[in-house]
């Protein structure tokens, strides 16, 4: 489970969709960018499966430590797992193991994409302005989806958009910091229903280390 969540994580991060506006991408960008850089980072996520909703929680000690819970809401039995330099445990509920090296390195890259997103990975992105969410002023931005290849045979103005609306990925950034405060996506017109949501938040300290009582 926790690959395909980081896939997802992943090829939500470049998905988009949404009419033209003005091109915020750099923004975004510098905003994801500079995220990475914070020494603390803690991300909260609600997102639909294949196998139905999750929530995940990933905390991290940058540059190399990582934390993650992963609750499978039909089932609320967690999962954790900690990275530490290139070394990871994980705790399925019968005590904490030292991940075969194979998903150890599997953790471990998840942790670096996840905090050292390259420019390019980011998408296109278009303002949509400030807005109220939860309470708190945000700025938004909406990814823009790029132009569909046309299918063999047909032409440009005869390619059809319908996978091109199916979702809208939206970005809020807090506009006193500059930095990404959530991020969704959700079906057009349902934006206060995503199927996947994460909140950041910066705290001033997270502590992890590698867990005691390992199990040989």
């Amino acid at each position: 489970m926790r690959l395909k969540l980081g896939t997802l994580a992943i090829a939500i991060g470049m998905a988009a969709a949404g009419p033209a506006l003005a091109d915020c991408s750099t923004e975004v960008a510098l905003a994801v960018n500079s995220q990475g850089k914070q020494k603390f980072l803690r991300k909260e996520t609600n997102m639909v499966t294949e196998a139905g909703p999750v929530k995940m929680t990933v905390e991290y000690q940058t540059p190399d430590r990582m934390r993650q819970i992963v609750t499978p809401l039909t089932e609320g039995k967690a999962v954790e797992s900690v990275v530490v330099g290139d070394k990871a445990w994980t705790n399925s509920g019968d005590g904490w193991k030292e991940a075969p090296q194979n998903e150890a390195e599997q953790l471990v890259q998840y942790m670096i994409k996840s905090i050292a997103q390259v420019y390019q990975e980011v998408g296109k992105f278009e303002c949509t302005g400030t807005e109220t969410v939860e309470g708190r002023e945000l700025r938004g931005y909406r990814g823009i989806d790029e132009a569909p290849k046309p299918a063999p045979g047909k032409k440009d103005n005869e390619q059809s958009t319908v996978t091109r609306n199916e979702a809208v990925r939206m970005v809020y950034l807090d506009p006193a910091t500059g930095l990404p405060a959530r991020s969704i996506m959700a079906r057009q017109g349902f934006l206060d229903k995503p199927i996947f949501k994460e909140v950041y938040s910066y705290p001033d300290k997270i502590e992890i280390e590698p867990p005691k009582d390992v199990k040989k």
